[in-house]
């Protein structure tokens, strides 16, 4: 392979992963569309529903946001009874967010919003995507 195939093979992965990033935003801005909940807090409420709950580190981990900024998101949805905060057994005082059955409810509501085959397709897609990127970076 050329330095010239090479480079135009690169130039074309990242236009495309921009844009992907940038599809990706847009498809976010539909989920939040006529919601009364932020952008994170769907995504919140949604990555609450992959993990099965999280600890207030996790989430300001995962927003990049102050443990503060964590408590009052999760506030708002506890007031809106969308999600609840339990004290772990093992060490009491570690609390995890996990939705409620209305916070379950809400997530699969906003995906509603969308034709299940097409769903389906960007899922299948997104996983070939992952795997692909996965073993070339040498993870899983």
């Amino acid at each position: 392979m050329t330095i010239n195939s090479q480079m135009y093979n690169v130039e074309i992965i990242m236009r495309e992963m921009i844009e992907v990033q940038q599809k990706s935003m847009m498809f976010v801005n539909m989920l939040s569309e006529g919601e009364s909940l932020s952008q994170n807090q769907l995504i919140l409420l949604l990555q609450l529903k992959i993990k099965g709950g999280m600890k207030a580190t996790e989430i300001a981990d995962f927003f990049s946001v102050t443990p503060g900024a964590v408590t009052s998101m999760c506030d708002k949805l506890e007031k809106l009874d969308l999600l609840e905060r339990i004290r772990e057994n093992e060490d009491r005082r570690v609390v995890k967010m996990v939705l409620t059955k209305d916070g379950e409810i809400k997530v699969q509501e906003i995906f509603l919003k969308f034709p299940q085959e097409k769903l389906t397709d960007i899922a299948k897609v997104l996983i070939d995507v992952n795997q692909l990127m996965g073993k070339l970076l040498g993870i899983s």
